[in-house]
Protein backbone atom coordinates (compact mmCIF):
# COMPACT_ATOMS: atom_id res chain seq x y z
CA UNK A 1 0.00 0.00 0.00
CA UNK A 2 1.72 3.14 -0.76
CA UNK A 3 -0.80 5.72 0.97
CA UNK A 4 -1.63 6.05 4.47
CA UNK A 5 -4.62 3.91 6.28
CA UNK A 6 -7.44 6.29 5.28
CA UNK A 7 -10.41 4.27 7.11
CA UNK A 8 -8.19 3.88 10.41
CA UNK A 9 -6.53 7.34 10.95
CA UNK A 10 -9.87 9.00 9.82
CA UNK A 11 -12.39 6.96 11.51
CA UNK A 12 -12.14 8.99 15.05
CA UNK A 13 -12.94 12.48 12.64
CA UNK A 14 -15.92 11.35 10.37
CA UNK A 15 -18.60 11.24 12.98
CA UNK A 16 -21.21 13.90 13.78
CA UNK A 17 -19.85 15.72 16.05
CA UNK A 18 -19.77 16.63 19.88
CA UNK A 19 -20.51 20.28 19.67
CA UNK A 20 -21.13 22.66 16.65
CA UNK A 21 -18.41 22.59 14.58
CA UNK A 22 -17.50 22.72 11.02
CA UNK A 23 -13.99 20.97 10.87
CA UNK A 24 -13.92 17.46 11.51
CA UNK A 25 -10.47 17.15 10.52
CA UNK A 26 -7.21 19.30 11.07
CA UNK A 27 -4.60 17.70 9.11
CA UNK A 28 -2.56 21.20 9.02
CA UNK A 29 -2.78 21.56 12.69
CA UNK A 30 0.29 18.78 12.28
CA UNK A 31 -1.53 16.08 15.17
CA UNK A 32 -1.74 12.84 12.77
CA UNK A 33 1.72 13.49 10.74
CA UNK A 34 0.88 10.99 7.95
CA UNK A 35 -1.87 13.45 6.79
CA UNK A 36 -0.09 16.60 7.36
CA UNK A 37 -1.67 17.62 3.59
CA UNK A 38 -5.46 17.57 4.69
CA UNK A 39 -8.31 19.23 6.12
CA UNK A 40 -11.89 18.16 5.79
CA UNK A 41 -15.12 20.36 6.57
CA UNK A 42 -18.45 19.46 6.97
CA UNK A 43 -21.70 22.06 5.53
CA UNK A 44 -23.80 19.57 5.51
CA UNK A 45 -25.26 18.56 3.06
CA UNK A 46 -21.68 18.67 1.60
CA UNK A 47 -18.28 17.31 2.75
CA UNK A 48 -15.60 19.57 1.87
CA UNK A 49 -11.39 17.67 1.58
CA UNK A 50 -8.74 19.80 1.02
CA UNK A 51 -5.83 18.10 -0.48
CA UNK A 52 -2.38 20.68 0.23
CA UNK A 53 -0.12 18.80 -1.46
CA UNK A 54 -0.02 16.29 -4.05
CA UNK A 55 -0.52 13.10 -3.62
CA UNK A 56 -0.56 9.95 -5.73
CA UNK A 57 -3.99 9.17 -7.85
CA UNK A 58 -4.52 5.74 -6.11
CA UNK A 59 -4.37 7.55 -2.90
CA UNK A 60 -6.68 10.07 -3.91
CA UNK A 61 -9.06 7.26 -4.94
CA UNK A 62 -8.89 5.64 -1.32
CA UNK A 63 -9.32 8.70 0.31
CA UNK A 64 -12.46 9.68 -1.52
CA UNK A 65 -13.81 6.12 -1.24
CA UNK A 66 -13.26 6.27 2.76
CA UNK A 67 -15.30 10.17 2.63
CA UNK A 68 -17.73 8.81 0.47
CA UNK A 69 -18.92 5.77 3.08
CA UNK A 70 -18.94 8.48 5.80
CA UNK A 71 -21.43 10.72 3.84
CA UNK A 72 -24.72 9.47 5.10
CA UNK A 73 -23.64 9.21 8.68
CA UNK A 74 -22.71 13.13 8.57
CA UNK A 75 -26.17 14.22 7.09
CA UNK A 76 -24.46 14.59 3.45
CA UNK A 77 -25.39 13.79 -0.18
CA UNK A 78 -22.31 15.59 -1.68
CA UNK A 79 -18.58 15.29 -1.65
CA UNK A 80 -16.36 17.84 -3.18
CA UNK A 81 -12.57 17.51 -3.15
CA UNK A 82 -10.61 20.84 -3.50
CA UNK A 83 -7.19 20.76 -4.86
CA UNK A 84 -4.90 23.81 -3.28
CA UNK A 85 -1.39 23.50 -4.57
CA UNK A 86 1.11 24.66 -6.36
CA UNK A 87 -0.76 28.15 -6.81
CA UNK A 88 -3.81 26.82 -7.79
CA UNK A 89 -7.02 26.02 -6.33
CA UNK A 90 -9.33 23.44 -8.08
CA UNK A 91 -12.63 22.16 -6.71
CA UNK A 92 -14.44 19.24 -8.00
CA UNK A 93 -17.42 17.07 -7.05
CA UNK A 94 -16.74 13.81 -6.59
CA UNK A 95 -19.85 12.49 -5.96
CA UNK A 96 -23.88 13.67 -5.32
CA UNK A 97 -24.31 17.29 -6.35
CA UNK A 98 -24.12 20.93 -4.82
CA UNK A 99 -27.10 22.43 -3.45
CA UNK A 100 -29.06 25.83 -5.04
CA UNK A 101 -27.83 27.57 -2.08
CA UNK A 102 -25.14 26.60 0.04
CA UNK A 103 -24.83 27.46 3.74
CA UNK A 104 -22.55 27.16 6.83
CA UNK A 105 -24.79 27.79 9.58
CA UNK A 106 -23.17 28.80 12.74
CA UNK A 107 -24.82 30.15 16.26
CA UNK A 108 -28.32 30.50 14.30
CA UNK A 109 -26.42 32.75 11.88
CA UNK A 110 -26.13 31.11 7.91
CA UNK A 111 -23.52 32.50 5.25
CA UNK A 112 -23.36 31.48 2.25
CA UNK A 113 -20.80 29.32 0.44
CA UNK A 114 -19.82 30.09 -2.90
CA UNK A 115 -17.74 26.77 -4.80
CA UNK A 116 -16.90 28.92 -7.69
CA UNK A 117 -14.34 31.51 -5.93
CA UNK A 118 -11.41 29.17 -5.45
CA UNK A 119 -9.31 27.86 -2.69
CA UNK A 120 -11.95 30.28 -0.45
CA UNK A 121 -15.24 29.41 -0.32
CA UNK A 122 -16.58 32.71 1.29
CA UNK A 123 -16.64 31.53 5.14
CA UNK A 124 -13.28 30.82 7.41
CA UNK A 125 -14.56 28.57 9.82
CA UNK A 126 -11.49 29.32 12.33
CA UNK A 127 -12.73 32.39 12.93
CA UNK A 128 -15.95 31.34 14.94
CA UNK A 129 -14.28 32.34 18.44
CA UNK A 130 -14.10 35.60 17.05
CA UNK A 131 -17.38 36.28 15.92
CA UNK A 132 -18.72 34.66 19.04
CA UNK A 133 -16.64 37.33 21.20
CA UNK A 134 -17.64 40.34 18.78
CA UNK A 135 -21.34 39.01 18.86
CA UNK A 136 -21.37 38.99 22.87
CA UNK A 137 -19.71 42.72 22.93
CA UNK A 138 -21.58 44.34 19.67
CA UNK A 139 -24.82 45.83 21.53
CA UNK A 140 -25.26 49.27 20.45
CA UNK A 141 -21.70 49.79 18.81
CA UNK A 142 -20.25 51.33 15.95
CA UNK A 143 -18.39 49.20 14.59
CA UNK A 144 -15.28 48.82 11.51
CA UNK A 145 -15.39 45.11 9.66
CA UNK A 146 -11.54 46.15 8.45
CA UNK A 147 -10.59 43.58 5.23
CA UNK A 148 -14.08 42.42 5.66
CA UNK A 149 -14.13 40.00 2.72
CA UNK A 150 -17.65 38.46 2.97
CA UNK A 151 -18.69 39.95 6.09
CA UNK A 152 -19.10 37.69 8.48
CA UNK A 153 -18.26 39.30 11.16
CA UNK A 154 -20.62 42.02 10.20
CA UNK A 155 -23.55 39.54 10.18
CA UNK A 156 -22.04 38.74 14.10
CA UNK A 157 -22.26 42.14 15.11
CA UNK A 158 -25.49 42.52 14.21
CA UNK A 159 -26.55 39.91 15.66
CA UNK A 160 -25.38 40.88 18.72
CA UNK A 161 -27.17 44.26 18.55
CA UNK A 162 -24.78 46.66 16.58
CA UNK A 163 -26.14 50.09 16.21
CA UNK A 164 -23.52 50.36 12.36
CA UNK A 165 -21.20 48.44 10.77
CA UNK A 166 -18.44 49.74 8.12
CA UNK A 167 -17.43 46.89 6.33
CA UNK A 168 -14.39 47.46 3.69
CA UNK A 169 -12.84 45.69 1.45
CA UNK A 170 -10.97 45.66 -1.94
CA UNK A 171 -12.71 43.05 -3.41
CA UNK A 172 -16.39 44.15 -4.81
CA UNK A 173 -17.38 40.53 -5.35
CA UNK A 174 -16.56 39.36 -1.60
CA UNK A 175 -18.97 42.83 -0.65
CA UNK A 176 -21.88 41.18 -2.69
CA UNK A 177 -21.37 38.05 -1.38
CA UNK A 178 -21.75 40.11 2.38
CA UNK A 179 -24.46 41.86 1.20
CA UNK A 180 -26.26 38.82 0.33
CA UNK A 181 -24.78 37.35 3.72
CA UNK A 182 -26.87 39.99 5.62
CA UNK A 183 -29.92 39.23 3.88
CA UNK A 184 -29.99 35.70 4.17
CA UNK A 185 -30.18 36.62 8.45
CA UNK A 186 -32.65 39.41 7.65
CA UNK A 187 -30.42 42.47 7.86
CA UNK A 188 -31.07 44.01 4.60
CA UNK A 189 -32.27 47.22 5.94
CA UNK A 190 -29.60 47.57 8.81
CA UNK A 191 -27.25 50.44 9.08
CA UNK A 192 -24.41 48.50 7.48
CA UNK A 193 -22.11 50.46 4.62
CA UNK A 194 -20.04 48.45 2.21
CA UNK A 195 -16.93 50.03 0.74
CA UNK A 196 -15.37 48.44 -2.14
CA UNK A 197 -11.76 50.51 -1.70
CA UNK A 198 -8.52 50.02 -0.97
CA UNK A 199 -8.24 50.55 2.99
CA UNK A 200 -4.94 52.83 1.96
CA UNK A 201 -6.35 55.22 0.57
CA UNK A 202 -9.83 55.38 2.51
CA UNK A 203 -8.50 56.57 5.72
CA UNK A 204 -10.51 60.11 5.27
CA UNK A 205 -13.80 57.86 4.16
CA UNK A 206 -13.62 56.17 7.07
CA UNK A 207 -13.23 58.96 9.34
CA UNK A 208 -15.94 60.89 7.73
CA UNK A 209 -18.56 57.40 9.24
CA UNK A 210 -17.80 58.00 12.66
CA UNK A 211 -15.22 56.92 15.56
CA UNK A 212 -15.69 53.48 16.22
CA UNK A 213 -16.75 51.21 19.37
CA UNK A 214 -15.20 48.40 17.94
CA UNK A 215 -12.45 47.50 15.15
CA UNK A 216 -11.98 44.01 13.82
CA UNK A 217 -9.00 43.72 11.96
CA UNK A 218 -8.60 40.61 10.50
CA UNK A 219 -6.20 41.27 7.07
CA UNK A 220 -4.95 38.79 4.72
CA UNK A 221 -1.46 37.44 5.88
CA UNK A 222 0.33 37.68 1.91
CA UNK A 223 -1.55 39.01 -0.97
CA UNK A 224 0.76 40.78 -3.52
CA UNK A 225 0.29 43.81 -4.38
CA UNK A 226 -2.48 44.29 -1.37
CA UNK A 227 -1.23 43.46 1.59
CA UNK A 228 2.03 41.97 3.20
CA UNK A 229 2.22 41.44 6.71
CA UNK A 230 5.20 42.55 7.86
CA UNK A 231 4.93 46.09 5.75
CA UNK A 232 1.94 47.01 6.15
CA UNK A 233 -0.16 45.50 9.10
CA UNK A 234 2.10 48.17 11.13
CA UNK A 235 0.92 51.26 8.64
CA UNK A 236 -2.91 50.21 9.80
CA UNK A 237 -2.14 50.07 13.11
CA UNK A 238 -0.80 53.49 13.35
CA UNK A 239 -3.91 54.69 11.55
CA UNK A 240 -6.64 53.58 13.96
CA UNK A 241 -5.77 56.08 16.54
CA UNK A 242 -8.06 58.57 14.37
CA UNK A 243 -10.94 56.24 13.73
CA UNK A 244 -11.06 54.77 17.95
CA UNK A 245 -13.67 56.10 20.40
CA UNK A 246 -11.93 57.03 23.31
CA UNK A 247 -12.49 54.32 25.13
CA UNK A 248 -13.06 51.12 22.59
CA UNK A 249 -12.23 47.51 21.90
CA UNK A 250 -10.27 45.74 18.77
CA UNK A 251 -9.50 42.18 18.06
CA UNK A 252 -6.45 41.99 16.02
CA UNK A 253 -5.77 39.07 13.91
CA UNK A 254 -3.12 37.45 11.67
CA UNK A 255 -3.07 34.02 10.07
CA UNK A 256 0.17 33.99 9.35
CA UNK A 257 2.09 30.51 10.30
CA UNK A 258 6.01 31.78 9.70
CA UNK A 259 4.30 34.76 12.29
CA UNK A 260 3.91 34.21 16.03
CA UNK A 261 2.19 35.68 18.82
CA UNK A 262 4.86 37.74 20.08
CA UNK A 263 5.44 39.71 16.41
CA UNK A 264 1.71 40.66 16.22
CA UNK A 265 1.86 41.93 20.25
CA UNK A 266 4.93 43.59 19.94
CA UNK A 267 3.50 45.03 16.39
CA UNK A 268 0.63 46.45 18.43
CA UNK A 269 2.55 47.24 21.43
CA UNK A 270 4.76 49.64 18.90
CA UNK A 271 2.31 50.80 16.67
CA UNK A 272 -1.06 51.81 18.44
CA UNK A 273 -0.20 53.50 21.98
CA UNK A 274 -2.83 53.13 24.23
CA UNK A 275 -4.21 49.83 23.20
CA UNK A 276 -3.57 47.07 26.11
CA UNK A 277 -3.68 43.72 25.21
CA UNK A 278 -7.00 42.15 27.07
CA UNK A 279 -6.30 38.34 25.85
CA UNK A 280 -5.69 35.54 23.48
CA UNK A 281 -8.78 33.98 21.95
CA UNK A 282 -9.13 30.55 21.82
CA UNK A 283 -9.02 28.57 18.35
CA UNK A 284 -11.90 27.35 16.77
CA UNK A 285 -13.69 23.98 17.76
CA UNK A 286 -11.62 21.45 15.30
CA UNK A 287 -9.09 23.12 14.70
CA UNK A 288 -6.50 21.13 16.68
CA UNK A 289 -2.93 22.28 16.86
CA UNK A 290 0.69 20.56 18.18
CA UNK A 291 2.17 23.79 18.43
CA UNK A 292 0.75 27.84 18.12
CA UNK A 293 -1.56 28.27 15.62
CA UNK A 294 -1.28 29.84 12.24
CA UNK A 295 -4.59 31.86 13.09
CA UNK A 296 -4.18 34.44 16.08
CA UNK A 297 -6.89 36.49 17.45
CA UNK A 298 -5.80 38.86 20.24
CA UNK A 299 -8.43 41.14 22.42
CA UNK A 300 -7.29 44.94 22.91
CA UNK A 301 -9.19 47.70 25.23
CA UNK A 302 -7.90 50.54 24.09
CA UNK A 303 -7.67 54.43 26.21
CA UNK A 304 -6.97 57.45 24.05
CA UNK A 305 -3.24 58.68 25.42
CA UNK A 306 -3.66 62.36 26.20
CA UNK A 307 -0.98 62.76 23.85
CA UNK A 308 -1.85 61.42 20.15
CA UNK A 309 1.00 60.85 17.21
CA UNK A 310 0.49 62.86 14.05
Amino acid sequence: MSYPNFSDLLAAYLVPPAGPRHRLFHGRGKTVPELEWLTVDCFAPVLVATVFREQPDDAVDALCQVLQEALPALGCQCLVLQYRYGGAADNRIVCGNLPQLALAREQGLDYRLDFERGQNLGFFADMASGRQWLRERAAGKKVLNLFSFTCSFSVAALAGGAESVVNIDLSNAALTLGQQNHALNGFQDARVHYLPHNIFRSWKKLHSLGRYDIIVVDPPSAQKGSFMAEKDYPRVLRKLHKLLAPQAELLVCLNAPWLDYHWLERCVEANLPGAGKVARLPGAPGFDEAGEPALKTVHYHYQRPDALPE
